[in-house]
């Protein structure tokens, strides 16, 4: 299976804006460097070890999905279907509509290369996840 970089950069800039991570607040999480953080946020230059190494910091984040785009954005939740984190940037906000339009337009952009690469429903699964949190509201 081979690893797009560019991909791996579009998902962990998706991910990121989701949950409202700042670069100060990458840097803080994870130790790197505002360096090393744009490289991959942009696809470029990215040492699998720094990935790695910073992937495991977000305890919700499926590194499957972000590496190979396979499965589900978020590792699952408890058994209540409750975030179990201590850290209120690692649960997602449901309460911003704005902030649900803004994820609705990066999801078509990462939709189109998905699609390319023929992972339509996992595209599809997250419409969904964007679609209950907006008529949650």
């Amino acid at each position: 299976m081979a690893i797009d970089l560019q991909q791996i950069g579009k998902r962990f800039r998706f991910y990121t804006n989701l949950k409202e991570l700042e670069m100060d607040d990458l840097k803080s999480m994870t130790g790197s460097d505002e360096e090393t953080l744009s490289n991959i946020i942009h696809g470029r230059n990215i040492v699998m070890d720094e990935l790695v190494a910073i992937v495991k910091n977000f305890a919700d984040l499926n590194p499957q999905w972000l590496i190979y785009g396979e499965g589900s954005m978020f590792k699952p939740m408890d058994e209540n279907g409750h975030c179990h984190e201590p850290n209120k940037k690692d649960c997602l906000k449901k309460d911003k509509t704005a902030y649900l339009k803004q994820m609705k337009d990066m999801l078509i952009e990462l939709e189109a290369a998905e699609i390319a690469k023929g992972h339509k429903p996992d595209v599809d699964a997250l419409k969904a996840k964007l679609d209950q949190l907006r008529a949650a509201q």
